[in-house]
């Protein structure tokens, strides 16, 4: 049964003090001095879930409290789904990459169109927000990938709660089919994500489709404490783990997408920051996220909290909150790990994180009507609700800052599904 830790957790540098707790009762056990390395037997506390949140939920699990045990009802009813669903590799696809390797992520541009002037359709055309179906079918990889991170996802928070071993040896299976089997594993590169056919054979806009790996590295952390993994399987983590890093951080299209001035660098030092903590980086961790200050607040966001990049698009509430919940995360893993304070950073034209979440909330409370494009969820005011609602309360959760003031102390957490109960503990 896998063990629970309660973690005000803050900076990890040289001094970590962790309490282990079981899920019987709380009882510190184990004091940690060095920060984690994968050759220690330091138990590194989850990365990409905030483990002093989840206690809460623990707590509040144990003490018969009906809103989180129907939300552990819920994660494990869909957990109970993934125990029963196949493994799907990504040698199941059907369209293969111009690399020849099966192994190798492969993904279609999801707002490319065939061009129907053309006979063939060659080269494909793009329509901002309208996302094609064809590219989200079995043939590629873009769904197969984020069916894994789902399962994953359900499967680790299903094991943390409830120490039940049929979920971390599940989870165990699918990590080993998609990273260390050499006849199913997925290649640690991004080279062909977001083809275009008839013009690219992959580009750096594929990387955001790998964004949530942490629900991956959140499995691997959970069997490392119960020490699930064999010496082979470590070090092949650990190899496809570094090799992915190497990509990302010096590839063409790594490298390109650190340059991009909208959401897309966001989420991209997201998964960055997390591996780099992750595989012991702190200097490195430490360095992208100070540059987050002036490489992503200071650029992205304007001095009256506005994003132009992101406003411009035709879903502008959807990427205006994409891109601020990535900040948000970024400013998590720089709180709790590196010391850094992303969210009271003020650039010398005024821009700032608290600009960005300030600037949406009297769009949210229907104070002002939201003028920018809109095609998808309903319209603006109704993905302001369903999308920028319940995102803007994980951020209070999530950082410990207040974004809404003076509104009912229950506004938004009914749009909270299951995982938000018990991920951000309201």
């Amino acid at each position: 049964m896998i063990s629970q830790i309660a973690l005000p957790i803050k900076k990890l540098s040289y001094a970590l003090s962790i309490s282990i707790c079981c899920l019987s009762a709380t009882q510190a056990i184990a004091t940690a001095e060095i920060p984690y390395s994968s050759t220690s037997n330091v138990i590194q506390p989850l990365i990409y879930l905030d483990e002093s949140r989840l206690q809460v939920s623990l707590e509040k699990i144990k003490a018969n409290d009906t809103l989180y045990k129907e939300a552990l009802k819920g994660i494990r009813s869909q957990a109970k789904v993934e125990l029963k669903r196949e493994i799907d590799p990504v040698t199941n696809k059907i369209y293969i990459p111009a690399s020849g390797d099966i192994h190798d992520y492969y993904s279609i541009s999801p707002y490319f169109w065939p061009d129907p002037d053309k006979e063939d359709g060659l080269p494909w055309i793009y329509r901002d927000g309208q996302i094609n179906p064809a590219t989200r079918g079995p043939e590629t990889d873009q769904i197969r990938f984020k069916t894994m991170l789902t399962s994953l996802n359900a499967l680790n928070l299903a094991y943390y709660f409830t120490g039940h071993d049929k979920y971390s040896k599940k989870a165990a299976d699918i990590v080993r089919t998609w990273i260390i089997n050499e006849e199913t594993k997925v290649n640690p590169n991004i080279n062909h994500g977001q083809a275009i056919p008839g013009k690219e054979d992959g580009t750096n806009f594929g990387v955001i489709e790998w964004t949530d790996i942490g629900k991956l590295i959140t499995t691997i952390q959970l069997l490392e404490r119960d020490n699930s993994w064999t010496t082979y399987e470590k070090q092949a983590l650990q190899q496809w783990l570094n090799e992915y890093h190497d990509w990302l951080t010096t590839s063409e299209f790594g490298m390109l997408q650190d340059t991009r001035q909208n959401n897309h660098a966001t989420n991209y030092d997201y998964q960055v920051v997390g591996l780099q903590i992750y595989l012991n980086k702190y200097d490195e961790a430490a360095t992208r996220v100070e540059n987050a200050k002036f490489k992503r607040i200071a650029v992205q966001i304007a001095s009256d909290g506005s994003q132009p990049h992101e406003l411009e698009r035709t879903k502008s509430v959807n990427y205006t909150v994409n891109n601020l919940w990535a900040l948000a995360r970024v400013a998590d893993l720089g709180n709790r790990f590196l010391d850094i304070d992303l969210w009271n950073y003020e650039s010398g034209e005024g821009s700032s994180l608290k600009k960005g979440y300030d600037f949406v909330v009297p769009y949210i409370l229907g104070e002002k009507e939201w003028h920018w494009q809109q095609i998808t969820g309903g319209g603006a005011e109704q993905q302001l609700k369903n999308l920028a609602t319940p995102m803007f309360r994980r951020t209070e959760l999530l950082l410990g800052e207040e974004v809404f003031y003076n509104v009912s102390d229950d506004f938004g957490y009914e749009k909270f599904d299951d995982y938000d109960i018990l991920v951000y503990a309201p």
